[in-house]
């Protein structure tokens, strides 16, 4: 009788073990999944660089890669209310599109450069 007390002991501990452990792995995150609702304006044709609720750069116009005036560190959105996608690079070398008339999130890292493109697709040519 004994035996079966104790492998019920164990049995518990192991549940509470799992439950334990499958919390906390299911509570972690590396950044929010649902993305603000941008905080400043920034009207079409315009890309705006918005930094704690306001527009810090903002470009209208096709431009080849270009530095930003200053590095821009994260968090931070980026708003393309164009037609055409535009590209942003960041310190470290990586680059990202931003598709026509949508907005990115940025959570990590430092951008540096911009590219207003004249296309609707996502390829650097």
């Amino acid at each position: 009788m004994t035996a079966v007390a104790g492998s019920r002991g164990v049995m518990a501990v192991l549940a509470a073990t799992a439950l334990l452990l499958g919390g906390a792995t299911a509570t972690a995150r590396a950044e929010p999944t649902d993305p603000p609702v941008p905080a400043a304006p920034c009207a079409y044709p315009s890309v705006c660089f918005v930094k704690d609720g306001e527009v810090v750069y903002e470009y209208d116009e096709v431009t080849p890669w270009q530095y930003l005036p200053a590095l821009l560190p994260a968090p931070l959105q980026v708003i393309n209310t164009r037609h055409e996608s535009i590209w942003f690079g960041d310190t470290k070398g990586g680059a990202q599109c931003v598709g026509p008339e949508s907005i990115v999130d940025k959570w990590f890292g430092t951008l540096e450069t911009v590219r207003v493109d004249d296309s609707v697709e996502c390829r650097l040519t």
